[in-house]
């Protein structure tokens, strides 16, 4: 006679594993929707960069715009993160700031990923 193992184990180990998987795809998630708003604000970013130094726009207009696309898309830059020197073709703006990646029932950041933007005018051909 051979005796079985306990069949709680078993469906207790999927259970592990399964909780391991949902937290690893929470965080790959978190990562990737970090990264896709990163992009769309280095996009806008630079459209701003043209537009600003092509209408000679302040850098107090470019600070607020940047600032406006950035709540949008939740991302987590204050205003002192972005520097605006010069004006018109002579722009150029640098946006360097951190974002968390968080763990999906904590609410806490495990990983800190650094972003950095420097876009300068390009005069139209």
């Amino acid at each position: 006679m051979v005796k079985r193992a306990n069949p709680n184990l078993g469906r207790l180990t999927f259970l592990v594993w399964v909780l391991v998987a949902v937290f690893y795809f929470s965080l790959s998630y978190d990562y990737i929707r970090i990264s896709m708003n990163d992009k769309a604000f280095s996009d806008y970013l630079k459209y701003v960069v043209q537009m600003a130094g092509s209408d000679q726009r302040s850098p107090k207009e470019i600070r607020d715009l940047l600032l406006v696309k950035s709540e949008q898309l939740g991302l987590p830059i204050l205003r002192d993160q972005i520097s605006v020197h010069g004006i018109g073709t002579t722009l150029n703006v640098a946006v360097n700031y951190m974002a968390d990646v968080d763990v999906p029932i904590l609410d806490k950041g495990i990983y800190h990923r650094a972003f950095q933007h420097d876009v300068t005018y390009a005069s139209p051909r």
